[in-house]
């Protein structure tokens, strides 16, 4: 039971209810976390502008960064956002294979030498705040700076996506 009531649209100011009905008619539905976070419509339009950013296309493949999201997620234990993004990759067209494999991250041999240099970074980066020199080294022998840069990015993001979700009660 979330801890933050949920806004509907008419509920919320001006500017939250825009943000609200974009996404009802972008994705289909509003989830009940963004209706929690209406409640500060500025906060929230920001998370979703770097939510664009990050999930967006760039130079990872938006369906690898679905599984650094499922797998973030599940070491967060956030549940709601493990399934959300669960749907995601499979939109991406990312198997099922991948995306089960994203529960147990960088120890499966589903993944390659470069997706599991990814999702250590992921694993080392959510679970504490440094990231070994190990992993990093790993990490530029299969990504440019850019790369590495915008991996941290959707880590990060997904991150703060956990703890808001989780910390609401979702």
């Amino acid at each position: 039971m979330p801890r933050i009531s949920l806004l509907e649209p008419e509920q919320a100011e001006s500017s939250a209810k825009r943000i609200m009905e974009n996404l009802q008619k972008q994705f289909g539905v509003v989830i009940p976390p963004v209706k929690a976070l209406a409640h500060k419509p500025d906060f929230l339009r920001s998370l979703l502008s770097l939510t664009t950013v990050a999930d967006g296309p760039g130079e990872i493949d938006v369906g690898f960064k679905e599984i650094l999201n499922i797998r973030a997620s599940v070491l967060n234990g956030c549940h709601f956002c493990a399934n959300m993004h669960s749907n995601m990759a499979r939109m991406h067209k990312v198997g099922d294979e991948k995306t089960k494999a994203a529960q147990e991250g960088s120890s499966s041999d589903v993944f390659d030498e470069k997706e599991k240099a990814a999702l250590r970074l992921c694993e080392e980066s959510t679970q504490g705040v440094s990231v070994s020199d190990e992993t990093f080294e790993a990490l530029k022998a299969h990504y440019s700076e850019a790369q590495i840069v915008e991996l941290l990015g959707a880590i990060a993001l997904i991150n703060t996506w956990n703890r808001l979700i989780v910390g609401m009660g979702f």
